[in-house]
């Protein structure tokens, strides 16, 4: 490290390089984390390093979620017959589009006829049968799937859906036990064992011989990669100063919006769902290798009362950073906890009435942001293009409303920005029932659906700022279990069209307006330090922000 002026100090900033004679920083000044942060940096190189791996790990977890869009898709297909190959068809004055067309009827079912008949009479009066010989598939959407592989069409296309729904267990897993991992054993452990886990699983997936082994593993490559994007975000929040939280925690997902793009490009021109999988899962492999450059979280460690082990990360980042700490910082960080830190755990969040109704508050608000979102997402899914060009514009869709939640939240408040952009959404769909077919009705949903993207990623850094440190990471998984439930039952409200075509539409506007005034009720954390302690997660509502506390007092 370059040696330092003699009248080097550090302001009363904690992190500003000045020259000056005197100084009002020392360590008598951090009392938190975040005053540490500030010290070495701010956001700074270290922090940068860590974010990219981030982001690469969200980017390689979204191409594993949405693979069976491509892997697992299922174009025309019908009954393969020894008739047609053999020309017995062409032999009875048939054109070859017409011998085509006849085959392309009997999709489950095989006709057995002569061919005497003209095409007509034949539908009236032919006898059918199973497809005893198997069938022949259309690759002009998809190339080659499992579904093709191992015929899971008609009588066994019910597999396919099931396949999904077990992934989607996987993402409960992730969500409970793999987020409670993280908060016991710490973040770094966690990231190690879903990175190399995921990777396992997902190889060896490419090699399933048969659906109910792939579907075991898909559970697993669920799982572990929920655990590592879970863990990967709370580990970014945790490492960002208040300023730059809001930015982290939402420009994180648009690496997932990048996997759109990605995914529609190798599902086009790839000839093999095997090397599909198997490309996804390659990267995995030099990210792994680059966890070396990852440490565990300080204020985890911290929050453990591992102050040795906090302090040779904090000099790490320091000396990354090119600053200096002074020699007793971490001797008031120790004074400075408070014991409601220790053995803090999701019990604690339960007994207290306040945490209670926060969970309970974020719980139905992460349920409507899912149930919503891939509500509209499914009713809107018809737009006249490819299923590869549709895929990329789902992609496109989001990364603006990312940008547009992150500028909201950091402008007006966490509050003001996910309730107003819920409610938003919850009148745009209501606008959506009375809208005329055609652009203008497109236009609604596709506005409804732009606010509740914005708003299911604003939650996620809303959630992450009001619980403490020891059960963050636990918390936020918890939420995410009821988001899970909320996906699972979109679908089924779509079934309701049926009987009353508006119904899903007004459940879905009121149940989103009904969350974004609840989202009122809890505290606003804007500029606000992170809480370590469950008393810090109380305070919130009482305690000012940072702007607030260093404005001139009248």
């Amino acid at each position: 490290m370059s040696e330092l002026p003699a009248d080097f100090e550090l302001d009363d900033t904690c992190g500003l390089e000045v020259t000056s004679v005197t100084s009002k920083c020392t360590g008598n000044n951090m009392k938190t984390f975040d005053d540490v942060l500030q010290a070495t940096g701010g956001f700074d190189w270290y922090q940068w390093r860590t974010y990219s791996f981030v982001c690469i790990a969200i980017f390689l977890g979204c191409l594993l979620t949405f693979t069976q869009v491509f892997t697992g898709g299922t174009g025309e297909f019908w009954c393969k017959s020894s008739k047609f190959q053999t020309g017995e068809c062409l032999d009875s004055n048939k054109t070859s589009k017409e011998c085509k067309r006849l085959g392309q009827l009997a999709s489950c079912m095989s006709y057995n006829f002569t061919f005497d008949e003209d095409e007509k009479q034949l539908q009236e009066y032919v006898k059918t049968m199973s497809c005893e010989e198997g069938w022949v598939f259309d690759h002009s959407v998809y190339r080659n799937t499992f579904t093709e592989e191992w015929e899971l069409v008609c009588d066994r296309s019910a597999v396919t859906n099931v396949l999904q729904s077990v992934y989607l267990s996987g993402f409960l897993v992730g969500c409970t036990l793999l987020a409670f991992m993280s908060d016991r054993f710490g973040r770094y452990p966690t990231l190690v064992v879903c990175g190399a886990m995921t990777c396992l699983s997902t190889l060896a997936s490419a090699a399933s011989p048969h659906p109910i082994v792939f579907g075991a593993l898909r559970f697993c490559v669920a799982a572990f990669s929920y655990g590592l994007s879970l863990t990967s975000f709370v580990i970014s929040t945790e490492m960002a100063t208040p300023s730059m939280r809001v930015y982290v925690g939402i420009f994180l997902w648009i690496p997932v919006a990048i996997g759109y793009f990605v995914l529609s490009a190798l599902g086009k021109y790839l000839n093999s769902w095997r090397l599909f999988i198997l490309l996804t899962a390659a990267p995995f492999i030099p990210m792994i290798l680059a966890i070396v450059y990852v440490d565990e979280s300080p204020r985890w460690l911290l929050s453990k009362e591992r102050y040795k082990d906090a302090n040779k990360i904090i000099q790490k980042i320091a000396r990354t950073n090119r600053k200096t700490l002074p020699l007793n910082y971490l001797t008031n960080l120790e004074e400075s906890k408070d014991v409601a830190a220790k053995g803090g755990n999701m019990l604690d969040v339960l007994r207290n009435p306040v945490l209670r109704l926060y969970l309970l508050n974020l719980l139905y608000n992460w349920f409507v942001q899912s149930f919503v979102y891939y509500g509209l997402s499914l009713s809107t899914s018809s737009l006249g293009v490819d299923v590869f060009i549709a895929f990329c514009i789902s992609g496109a869709v989001e990364i603006p409303s990312y940008i547009f939640g992150a500028f909201t939240m950091a402008k007006f408040g966490r509050k003001i920005s996910t309730g107003g952009l819920m409610i938003f959404g919850g009148l745009a769909c209501l606008a959506t029932i009375f809208a005329p077919l055609g652009p203008v009705r497109v236009t609604f949903a596709m506005l409804g659906k732009f606010a509740i993207t914005a708003s299911f990623s604003n939650i996620y850094v809303h959630t992450a700022e009001i619980f403490p440190t020891p059960m963050r990471v636990f918390s936020v998984g918890t939420c995410s279990v009821a988001a899970r439930v909320g996906s699972i039952i979109a679908p089924l409200i779509l079934v309701f069209e049926k009987y009353w075509a508006s119904l899903p539409l007004i459940l879905f506007a009121s149940s989103s307006i009904l969350a974004g005034l609840l989202v009122f009720l809890l505290p606003e954390t804007k500029g606000k330090l992170m809480p370590d302690t469950i008393e810090d997660s109380l305070n919130l509502k009482t305690i000012p922000s940072s702007k607030e506390a260093n404005a001139p007092k009248a």
